[in-house]
């Protein structure tokens, strides 16, 4: 018994020992002021669209918030490739935990050349400083002029595909207008359906990494029949395929159910 506390003696003269050392309670270090704050955002003088951040706080993890995302460097590069106000989020942590600094404006009134440059920005609007007109390859008596069909049917991430051809069930015949999409001074893009009786103008954003498309304010050229089941013509159609004549969009119609939507430059169209 006696050993046993010797042997003891020493781990509880450690513990009082580490004990008496420890404070009673943890400081955070002191909270940095929003004047405390220092960011750069300078605007490359060869290509306006390229925005250099940096952040000059001392001892302080900078937060980057823009319209390219996140991020946490130091120093970094952003791409804006159209003209627009945007707004540059600054924040830095601390030992005194996050502060925020005012928002950030900026203006951007060029377009970046060689962002559009791409085969798919080609192929979609001729180029930088171009436009192309498409239609829906269906035309007043029912006939495709490149597909086997304006709809083929498929399901969820392509399980299976059908090219119906043309039915009247399917899609009705008749005229669905144009739509454009063009690089002048900004990425616009207008429709005109008659078979709809709309007509619009807004701007759209090719997403060429995940082969995906958006347009804000118009949408897509399609019909009532199919189309009328979709809930979103907007936001991140799919592009299954894109080439300098033809293109096929894909919708979702139901939880079983897509559909593709072929269409043809209207220059194939006149042509053919």
């Amino acid at each position: 018994m006696k050993n046993k506390i010797k042997i003891l003696l020493p781990f509880f003269g450690l513990a009082l020992l580490l004990f008496a050392c420890t404070p009673e309670e943890f400081e955070m270090g002191s909270v940095l002021d929003k004047s405390d704050l220092s960011f750069k955002v300078t605007v490359d003088q060869e290509n306006p669209n390229r925005i250099f951040l940096e952040s000059l706080t001392p001892n302080a993890t900078p937060f980057w918030e823009t319209p390219s995302g996140y991020s946490t460097n130091l120093k970094d590069t952003i791409i804006i490739p159209f003209p627009s106000t945007e707004t540059i989020y600054y924040s830095v942590e601390s030992a005194g935990g996050i502060v925020k600094a005012d928002p950030y404006p900026i203006t951007i009134s060029t377009i970046d050349e060689d962002y559009v440059s791409s085969e798919m920005w080609i192929n979609l609007t001729g180029g930088y400083n171009q436009s192309k007109t498409w239609v829906l390859d269906l035309d007043a008596n029912g006939v495709s002029k490149y597909f086997g069909g304006a709809i083929y049917f498929a399901g969820p991430d392509f399980s299976w595909e059908w090219d119906a051809g043309w039915a009247d069930w399917i899609m009705a015949k008749g005229n669905y207008g144009t739509m454009t999409f063009d690089l002048k001074d900004n990425a616009n893009f207008s429709s005109n359906n008659p078979m709809l009786g709309t007509s619009a103008t807004g701007t759209f954003m090719l997403y060429t990494d995940k082969k995906q498309l958006s347009t804000f304010g118009a949408e897509v050229l399609h019909d009532s029949t199919q189309g009328g089941q979709v809930d979103n013509w907007t936001t991140k159609l799919t592009i299954k395929s894109l080439t300098a004549d033809a293109m096929q969009l894909v919708v979702v119609r139901d939880a079983d159910t897509w559909l593709i939507y072929n269409y043809i430059t209207k220059a194939y169209y006149d042509s053919h």
